[in-house]
């Protein structure tokens, strides 16, 4: 059901100063991203902007959309990740990453 409300208000997110924007905890010490924004390397194909950053700062970015009730991933070096987006908590409006 969760992952339900979060596809719901993810593809209805209206267009703002801030994005929607949800995170988790990555394995590195840094966090996985996902923005309601459009996807810059492939407008209007329904994909969002998400990015993923580790201790240090390293960030890398990628695109997003839900297939089979995940979050498949699509990052810029053409890696692919499956994530499950009940493990996704939305950051507060104003707050980033």
């Amino acid at each position: 059901m969760k992952r339900l409300i979060i596809a719901v208000c993810l593809t209805a997110a209206s267009v703002s100063a801030y994005a929607d924007t949800w995170r988790t905890p990555n394995t590195n010490g840094g966090y996985i991203v996902i923005t309601s924004r459009d996807c810059p390397e492939y407008p209007n194909k329904g994909l969002r902007s998400g990015y993923t950053y580790i201790q240090g700062g390293r960030t890398m970015t990628f695109c997003w959309a839900f297939i089979d009730g995940m979050i498949k991933a699509l990052y810029k070096d053409g890696t692919e990740y499956m994530y499950n987006p009940a493990n996704f908590e939305k950051i507060p409006a104003g707050r980033q990453g």
